[in-house]
């Protein structure tokens, strides 16, 4: 049986035209099948559509008005001439259009470039780097007693919340304010501060297309389009960096999450050339979507959680940071993903030796949650490790009770410890 190309598709359909008039997409998919082809609607549509050039009704349309139908593949500079021809110009962003006159009507389209993210991105982060600042920042003391993660998780940068009030805007607030919360922590309580260990990522974004869509393709409702939750990110993640810098080191850990896979390490990447001169701030924009540390005697591992197990992570610190975590007395995992669903707050667990702490989302709830009943309470978290003892707490940051401003901050009740 032949293959079922475009072409193909696009013959038989002419081959089957009455009186002047094409059949339908649904006629002619019976045919095909009649014919014992196992072929989708969609997939018929789709190889027509690429058969007329883009536009199936328009070909339809100049095909039984008896007007010639031609799809070319042009360059750029001919497809711009021709428009020109006919009074139109400045379209940059023209990829193909249809010219027609009273006889004929020819469909021309650019041929799509050869486009390598990774080109792309090496380009604009050397760009980047050149422009990094020289920062100027306070002395901070390099070693210290404790090491600090404060965790602000799935913040979902530009979903369509319930509350209507919760804009981006005010979602770039709660991430400064949960930063702000947790740094005034630090400070009241009188930790000798050695670093901080900083995750980006975990779904602070909601989208990682174009089309709205995750990183699988599944489509989401959102505030807003996908650049400007970009945007917020970056200023946002900028702004906590440059604010736990001026207490300590900061050690900068991408995890990308399963909204924002390819946002995520975008925005690692931008952050890295930011801070390429900052004497205090490093930032690991790694391949791995798991990221080790060794604190002392305790292994960390930092993972969204949505891809591997929480059974299966004793092997994967093994098997991916073997000689890191050699010895260590503790192995701790620190994940996100499941928003706290059931309405669990705290939750360490422990499986084949490790503690697994699943970290609270910060984000209030959207349609899709709110069917299904997934209510928890909103939280960031601060994890404290005494760099020769081991796991030290864990520290609640609800929004309530956040500082509206980092002056505030200063004079904020202490956080409540958990663990």
């Amino acid at each position: 049986m032949p293959e079922l190309t475009p072409d193909a598709i696009g013959e038989l359909w002419l081959s089957l035209e009455d009186d002047g008039k094409l059949p339908s997409s649904g006629a002619l998919l019976d045919h095909l099948r009649q014919q014992g082809h196992d072929i989708s609607k969609a997939q018929v549509i789709h190889r027509l559509r690429e058969f007329c050039g883009g536009n199936i009704s328009d070909y339809r349309r100049d095909y039984e008005d008896g007007a010639p139908v031609v799809s070319a593949d042009v360059s750029e500079e001919t497809l711009r001439r021709v428009l020109r021809e006919h009074g139109i110009d400045g379209a940059a962003a023209i990829s193909g259009a249809w010219v027609k006159d009273g006889e004929y009507s020819i469909y021309v389209r650019m041929p799509e470039p050869d486009l390598r993210i990774d080109e792309v991105m090496d380009r604009h982060i050397k760009r980047l780097q050149a422009a990094a600042p020289a920062y100027r920042v306070p002395t901070v003391r390099i070693s210290g007693a404790y090491t600090v993660v404060p965790q602000v998780y799935d913040l979902h940068l530009g979903k369509l919340a319930v509350d209507e009030t919760y804009t981006l805007a005010r979602q770039v607030e709660d991430y400064l304010r949960a930063i702000d919360g947790m740094l005034a922590f630090v400070k009241q309580r009188g930790y000798d501060v050695d670093r901080f260990i900083f995750p980006v990522g975990n779904d602070l974004m909601h989208v990682d297309t174009m089309h709205g869509t995750t990183t699988r393709g599944t489509p989401v409702e959102s505030s807003t389009s996908p650049l400007n939750m970009f945007d917020a990110a970056l200023e946002a993640t900028h702004e906590a960096i440059r604010r736990l810098a001026t207490v300590a080191p900061v050690d900068v850990v991408s995890v990308p999450g399963n909204h924002d896979y390819l946002m995520s390490y975008c925005l690692a990447k931008a952050l890295e050339a930011s801070f390429a001169r900052h004497p205090h701030v490093t930032v690991d924009a790694g391949h791995n979507p798991r990221k080790y540390r060794r604190v002392g005697p305790t292994a960390l591992a930092f993972q969204h959680g949505h891809a591997v197990k929480a059974s299966a992570m004793a092997g994967q610190f093994l098997m991916e940071a073997g000689e890191l975590v050699a010895g260590a007395r503790y192995y701790v995992v620190m994940q996100g993903h499941l928003h706290r669903q059931g309405g669990v707050y705290h939750a360490v667990t422990e499986d084949n030796g490790v503690q697994v702490r699943t970290i609270p989302s910060l984000c209030k709830a959207d349609q899709y949650h709110l069917l299904r009943g997934y209510g928890a309470a909103r939280a960031a978290e601060l994890h404290l490790f005494h760099n020769e003892h081991g796991p030290a707490g864990i520290f609640p940051v609800f929004p309530h009770e956040l500082p509206d401003t980092q002056e505030q901050a200063d004079t904020a009740a202490p956080l409540r410890a958990v663990a």
